[in-house]
């Protein structure tokens, strides 16, 4: 009996062992193996046909959160010039990279990226250069702006992870301009993030939903 028990916890081990997901983080594409590519975010991604726009998804090595996911329209790796920066590009602590660009004579400059999560936004515009973050509308103006960037839906630099109904922004200050439209904001579960859903409203919205998204640099 003692040997069954004792095989029987070998292979529960064994088991849990397998199914343990590493996850790797890159710093060059060379660390990725033949035709892998590390991604801006700093995760391997493998030729997918099967996935419209980039053609790559994300390896097993990227963990469970992105593992088997197409890699997004907007993130590009290193070996591809699309604007984005690899997480090793040297930039200037106080520059914006190139294809930022004003909005209606705006002072700071943004960047439109495509078919992303929340926090795949947060990240790629953080990479992008120190100044950079997902886009913070201060005020109408600004809101009507990005619209003009992006149609919406589009996500934004606001959410309430940390309290449920504290908002506050990437720049991590209470967020003081949020125009919410019919309903909202919907504090339903996993609705943390927000997105504006026209250029005068916004709404909260579960973060994996794929959207465009802005990044804000300040010059």
């Amino acid at each position: 009996m003692r040997s069954v028990v004792t095989l029987f916890v070998f292979l529960a081990v064994l088991t849990a062992g397998c199914l343990r997901t590493t996850e790797f983080r890159c710093a060059s594409s060379a660390e990725c193996g033949a035709g892998g590519v590390c991604e801006p975010i700093g995760f391997c991604s493998v030729p997918d046909p099967q996935c419209q726009g980039t053609g790559r998804s994300y390896g097993d090595s990227a963990g469970q959160g992105l593992a088997n996911t197409c890699v997004p329209g907007g993130a590009p790796g290193p070996g591809n010039d699309a604007g984005v920066d690899a997480p090793g590009d040297a930039m200037p602590a106080n520059r914006c990279p190139s294809g930022y660009a004003a909005v209606a004579g705006s002072a700071h400059l943004y960047k439109v990226l495509s078919g992303v999560s929340w926090d795949e936004a947060r990240m790629m515009c953080d990479l992008t250069s120190k100044p950079a973050y997902l886009a913070v509308p201060d005020d109408a103006t600004e809101l009507a702006n990005l619209a003009t960037a992006a149609s919406p839906p589009f996500w934004v630099g606001i959410d309430d992870k940390a309290t449920s109904g504290t908002f506050v922004t990437q720049k991590g200050a209470p967020a003081s301009f949020l125009p919410w439209g019919p309903g909202q904001p919907n504090l339903g579960p996993q609705n943390d993030c927000v997105v504006a859903i026209s250029a005068t409203q916004i709404a909260t919205e579960k973060c994996s939903v794929k959207h465009a998204a802005v990044c804000e640099c300040e010059p």
